[in-house]
């Protein structure tokens, strides 16, 4: 494991700080409040760096890559229509494969549409007609 060094400690620090799943590119306009000197580069090495590690979840909706500093088994609840994500708490024993038991989920996606877009597309639907 790497050490923590002043900027990767405030990127997790921003990170686990968080509950939008951000990508890098946002964690990157976030913590140049803090290290104004900082590259896009430099977080995206460290969030790589983390999510290799286990301190953070790394995963890809819509195209792009997001981050999570909760690493505790849950899932995120993704709205293909306006790209929330939300987390949800997973009971990961009860999901654990028959065949490998020993196999440890960390991240569960679940694609669809959200309630909010739903009500949006009623409400559409209501004003065509």
């Amino acid at each position: 494991m790497k050490r923590f060094s002043k900027r990767r400690q405030c990127i997790l620090d921003n990170l686990e700080s968080r509950k939008d799943h951000p990508t890098a590119d946002m964690v990157y306009r976030s913590v140049r409040d803090q290290i104004p000197n900082i590259s896009l580069g430099t977080v995206y090495r460290n969030l790589k760096d983390l999510a290799d590690e286990g301190v953070i979840i790394s995963f890809t909706q819509n195209g792009k890559e997001h981050f999570d500093g909760n690493n505790h088994p849950h899932m995120h609840l993704c709205c293909s229509v306006c790209g929330k994500i939300e987390d949800l708490p997973l009971n990961a024993e009860k999901y654990a494969p028959k065949s490998d038991p020993d196999f440890m989920i960390r991240n569960v996606i679940i694609q669809g549409v959200c309630s909010d877009c739903i009500a949006r597309q009623t409400e559409d639907e209501v004003l065509e007609a």
